[in-house]
């Protein structure tokens, strides 16, 4: 088993999965990164209420929040799990990208996501200058 695990559960409200980061193991007994990863993981779940409504810069901004906030887990011995953390945001970040790429071209292109294309654009080259 690893540190962390990514899995997946149903949603109250949505009735579908959602992805959570649960803390499985860690030498430091996770003392370090239990409320920056209770607030990862909410802000999460907040970004995919929104994605699943289709407001995707709210989607977008919450998640740009969760990965800033990865940074605050600094320790040498939690690098790993932080390096996760942006990985799994990163994830979900593109997959929205990838929605709205689908949404903004073709025959049936709804121009009204243009801005919020535009944004997830921004955002993932500056979460992967991060990197």
């Amino acid at each position: 088993m690893g540190l962390f695990t990514i899995f997946e559960r149903e949603t109250v409200y949505f009735k579908d999965k959602t992805g959570f980061i649960e803390l499985e193991s860690c030498p430091t007994g996770g003392i370090i990164c239990t409320k920056p990863l209770s607030f990862i993981n909410k802000k999460m779940h907040v970004s995919r209420t929104y994605w699943l409504n289709k407001d995707y810069q709210r989607a977008i901004e919450e998640l740009k929040i969760a990965y800033h906030k990865t940074f605050e887990i600094n320790q040498s011995d939690c690098q790993p799990c932080a390096v996760l953390f942006r990985s799994t945001i990163i994830k979900s970040l593109e997959a929205i990208h990838e929605d709205l790429l689908k949404m903004t071209s073709g025959i049936f292109k709804a121009n009204r996501f243009k801005p919020s294309l535009d944004m997830a654009v921004n955002v993932l080259a500056e979460v992967r200058a991060g990197e």
